[in-house]
């Protein structure tokens, strides 16, 4: 890294150093700093400064899940992005099985929050827009490895063939 800079995980982040509106914003500009700046060197094909970066912007996005101050779709996108950076380095790295690993981690966090009925509608509204996102990139992935165990399995769990949908 350059210029002194760190990387910032989630447990720096606690409601009480500030508002929690304003610490939620901050969450996200961190996440979107992080990213970008393992999208730079996966470009780079720095593969370690990607992969040091982009479990960090993971980091960020897991401790924004379901947090009521949270927006919702972008909490969520920070979460399923991060999950899909990571599937994208390693399947670019030869390693389909880690790649199956983050998107079905991706998708399985959107069909458990669809379902959670303790999280508020927002959430779960937004879970599902994420879900079909999520779903597709699985599926996807399905296509360039067939059969893959897991991500069959995953992609097989959907509540998205349920008729009911969000408000």
């Amino acid at each position: 890294m350059t210029g002194g800079d760190m990387i910032e995980t989630a447990s720096q982040f606690h409601p009480a150093a500030a508002g929690e509106g304003a610490l939620m914003a901050r969450a996200i500009e961190r996440w979107q700093r992080v990213t970008l700046r393992g999208n730079r060197a996966y470009e780079r094909s720095d593969r370690a400064g990607a992969l040091s970066h982009y479990r960090a912007a993971l980091s960020l996005a897991d401790g924004l899940y379901g947090l009521g101050s949270a927006d919702p779709d972008q909490a969520l996108a920070a979460l399923v992005i991060s999950h899909h950076n990571l599937a994208d380095l390693f399947e670019a790295d030869g390693t389909p099985d880690s790649a199956a690993a983050h998107l079905c981690l991706a998708y399985e966090a959107l069909v458990h929050a669809i379902e959670d009925e303790a999280l508020s509608q927002a959430w779960r509204d937004a879970a599902w827009r994420h879900a079909r996102i999520a779903l597709e990139q699985l599926q996807r992935f399905l296509q360039r490895h067939p059969g893959h165990p897991r991500a069959t399995r995953s992609a097989a769990w959907s509540p998205l063939a349920v008729p009911a949908q969000p408000h």
